[in-house]
């Protein structure tokens, strides 16, 4: 995997030091390990690297991500562990309800540092004292417009999310959009008080 993850970082035009690629090849090592017990994920090999790790890492690196990120229904990990590896975020809040990715997600944050990677297995409603802790919003897979709602609910105005998607979204969100070079992958920026 090192070879496809340098490949990837390259092919993007983004810096990869050796303990950023030491953390991230663990992550994929570990994604493929526990994706024989729990379906994480359906890609492999280069899709893997590419979609789960370096377009996460292009999107965080474009858009200058630093702070506290939330990550909402973190599932696999991604966006939210590729993000914290690779831009050096200061602490990321991966939020998953099913009980068996939260465990893989508990199991990463072990070795990433659970100080700093704080894994909550509920659904983002049911997380308290968000306000003033979360510069970053990410999520991908889910229902933006309802969950945007409860984001609302949650976090003030000024706060970035940020969806990541590989289909055209709806001129819903007013804010921008970055698409990741090479890739039908797409990220949507807004902040709270834009919707």
């Amino acid at each position: 995997m090192p070879t496809i993850l340098e490949g990837e970082f390259s092919r993007l035009g983004l810096p990869l030091s050796s303990s950023t690629a030491d953390k991230l090849s663990f992550y994929i090592e570990q994604i493929e390990h526990w994706n024989k017990a729990v379906n994480l994920t359906a890609l492999s090999a280069d899709g893997l690297v590419r979609r789960l790790i370096a377009e996460p890492a292009w999107i965080g690196q474009k858009l200058q991500m630093s702070g506290t990120l939330l990550d909402v229904g973190s599932g696999n990990g991604s966006p939210g562990v590729a993000l914290f590896v690779s831009s050096g975020l200061d602490k990321v809040l991966l939020v998953e309800p099913r009980a068996r990715r939260a465990a893989f997600l508990r199991h990463i944050a072990s070795f990433l540092g659970p100080d700093r990677v704080i894994v909550k297995r509920a659904r983002v409603e049911e997380v308290k004292d968000l306000a003033g802790q979360i510069d970053w919003v990410t999520f991908q897979g889910l229902n933006p417009s309802s969950l945007v709602e409860t984001l609302r609910a949650l976090l003030p105005g000024t706060t970035s999310v940020v969806w990541i998607t590989t289909r055209e979204a709806d001129n819903v969100f007013a804010g921008s959009s970055v698409a990741v070079p090479g890739s039908k992958t797409i990220a949507r920026v807004f902040r709270l008080d834009q919707f």
